[in-house]
């Protein structure tokens, strides 16, 4: 009987890698350790048109080499369908400098600086009238939140695959983009197939109000099919685990075996002596490091919002505060604020495209670390910053405290006056966060993304 492990997001990944992409790769690699030692273990991926295909041992060996190679820090958590920001931008600008470039020189240079000082919100108003029309569309063909996938509602005829009686298979990617439920279900009562599905998070469903468009009710139906089609579904929390299941009772669909599997943060990548200028300035001085998307939930508004207390209460001799990440959807204010804001220009520094080994860097020497974020499936930044000895100030939503455990502080995501004063406290009280790094080096034991991918083919057990 043989395990199939589903390729399909990896294979057509061609942007920087976040959290799913990573768990997705690094259980196919742990696949390919398993053939090596001779396990019957295959690989596929899925096409609308064709179904599911066999996909080469050596095609995933280069897949994983294209994405190894091309890690930058991104966003950890799952693509819920927010427009990219930075690709939205480039494209803009690439369509503007191609009409300036008719227009006279003198008029096409007063034209580019007016819109280049309104850029942030251009971009802005192009992701709004894209969520507008899709509020629309969801206005004229409305979901039924309570929908239940019908599994005797006609054959979908969608193509071949490769499964024998008794196989299993294993899916890891972005399924509610890449996959066709109804069709798994019919092959796994065709071939009795055993079908184990993830779970990264419910926060579309939970906090539809923090997404884009009519994804709240796309992802209630994802997880209704997905309920119907797995044997077994792996969160990555029990949080995750625990609004699953009350998901999946609010809809109706039933209920199959679930379990929980923490993802793997060590920072074992390569890391290199050669660091960029912009990361090379900042290991000179003290500085508190946020690696997320910039995005609402993540909840960047606090920090801001704290620091600028600090300042107008003449607190002197910050840390600088580091963002890390691409910036995402619904951010457009803060951002311009955090530009404009002749309080914060000497202290907040926002970073993206840094490679895994300059991020290295910036965890290793940073002062400390922050994640204010307001809901979380796991919240991968803390245990990261956890495994480079680094104390961080989380927030107490969701599944964050399942993370530090009793090694961290948890705060009240949007209470500004506590965020400020943990952050002047450990700013300025150097024994109290050697003390709080002496109790991680001691205690914390950080999950290796090994162990993670083993974990995935043994729930098969």
């Amino acid at each position: 009987m043989t395990i199939w492990f589903d390729v399909t997001t990896i294979l057509g990944w061609r942007r920087p890698a976040v959290g799913i992409i990573r768990t997705e790769a690094e259980a196919a690699a742990h696949a390919l350790e398993l053939i090596a030692a001779g396990e019957d273990v295959k690989f596929c991926s899925y096409n609308h048109t064709s179904g599911y295909s066999v996909i080469g041992a050596d095609d995933v060996t280069a897949t994983l080499n294209r994405i190894s190679g091309a890690h930058v820090v991104v966003p950890n958590r799952v693509d819920t369908g927010v427009p990219n920001k930075s690709s939205i931008e480039a494209r803009l600008k690439e369509k503007a400098i191609r009409v300036l470039n008719r227009l006279p020189p003198k008029l096409s240079g007063r034209i580019y600086q007016f819109f280049q000082q309104r850029r942030v919100s251009i971009v802005e108003a192009v992701i709004g009238l894209r969520h507008l029309r899709s509020a629309s569309k969801s206005f004229f063909r409305p979901a039924n939140r309570r929908h239940v996938f019908n599994p005797s509602s006609g054959k979908t005829n969608t193509g071949s695959h490769p499964f024998a009686n008794g196989d299993s298979y294993i899916s890891v990617g972005l399924d509610w983009d890449n996959k066709n439920l109804t069709y798994l279900y019919e092959l796994k009562k065709q071939v009795g197939l055993r079908v184990v599905l993830f779970c990264y998070d419910v926060i579309p469903v939970r906090l539809p109000h923090l997404c884009v468009g009519d994804v709240a009710a796309r992802f209630a139906n994802y997880f209704a099919d997905v309920a119907w089609c797995a044997d077994k579904i792996l969160c990555i929390s029990e949080c995750t685990r625990k609004d699953l299941l009350s998901l999946l009772d609010e809809l109706g669909a039933p209920v199959p075996e679930t379990a929980v599997v923490k993802l793997g943060c060590q920072l074992s990548y390569e890391f290199s002596e050669v660091i960029s200028a912009d990361v090379d300035a900042l290991l000179k001085e003290r500085f508190v490091l946020f690696v997320s998307t910039i995005e609402r939930r993540k909840n960047h508004e606090v920090l801001y919002r704290a620091y600028t207390r600090l300042i107008d209460s003449g607190v002197k001799g910050l840390p600088k505060l580091v963002f890390v990440g691409m910036p995402g959807w619904g951010v457009g204010d803060l951002l311009s604020d955090i530009q404009l804001d002749p309080r914060t220009k000497d202290y907040i520094r926002i970073l993206n495209n840094v490679s895994d080994s300059d991020l290295m860097h910036l965890y290793r020497h940073c002062m400390m670390t922050a994640f204010p974020s307001l809901y979380e499936g796991w919240g991968l930044p803390v245990a990261e910053s956890l495994a480079a000895g680094k104390y961080c100030l989380a927030s107490n939503a969701a599944s964050i405290p399942e993370v530090g455990g009793e090694l961290l502080d948890y705060l009240e995501p949007w209470d500004v006056t506590v965020w400020a004063a943990e952050l002047q406290k450990y700013a300025f009280n150097p024994a109290a966060l050697a003390a709080k790094e002496e109790s991680i080096r001691r205690e914390y034991k950080p999950v290796s993304w090994a162990e993670t991918a083993k974990y995935v083919f043994d729930s098969l057990k």
